[in-house]
């Protein structure tokens, strides 16, 4: 009986030594690490977006803005968002760049802030709210 249980154990330490040594010799690639930063950045950066604008319509219009019903992203520089049907508001849009904040707030057809993006190392945000 105690030669299988010393069996058992020897057997469990044997799997765990194997699994240490696994998880010790596996290292994350430099392309799984930058997947992993852009990741991270893009979600950080819509994250952002969305207080920002959120807080900017709710000030302009009164309106707790929620989900917007429509976004759009280059995932490095900007994130645009729109809402429809905010209480008396048809439409609001707001724009946010990277470094620069929001860069339009729209509300129907009321503009609140218009700023021109300024260009960055990595490129330029799209005048137009479109990545080309």
């Amino acid at each position: 009986m105690e030669s299988q249980v010393v069996k058992g154990l020897i057997a469990v330490l044997g799997v765990m030594v194997v699994g240490f040594i696994i998880i010790g010799t596996s290292k994350e690639t430099d392309q799984e690490k930058k997947s992993g930063a852009f990741l991270m950045t893009s979600s950080l950066m819509s994250s952002l977006a969305l207080d920002k604008c959120t807080a900017a319509v709710k000030q302009e219009t009164g309106v707790i803005p929620y989900t917007p019903s429509e976004s759009e992203s280059d995932h490095r520089l900007f994130v645009k968002l729109v809402w429809n049907n905010l209480g008396t508001v048809k439409h609001a849009e707001c724009r946010y760049v990277m470094d620069q904040g929001i860069t339009l707030l729209k509300i129907d057809d009321r503009i609140v802030i218009q700023k021109e993006a300024v260009q960055t190392s990595t490129g330029a945000a799209p005048a137009g709210g479109h990545h080309q």
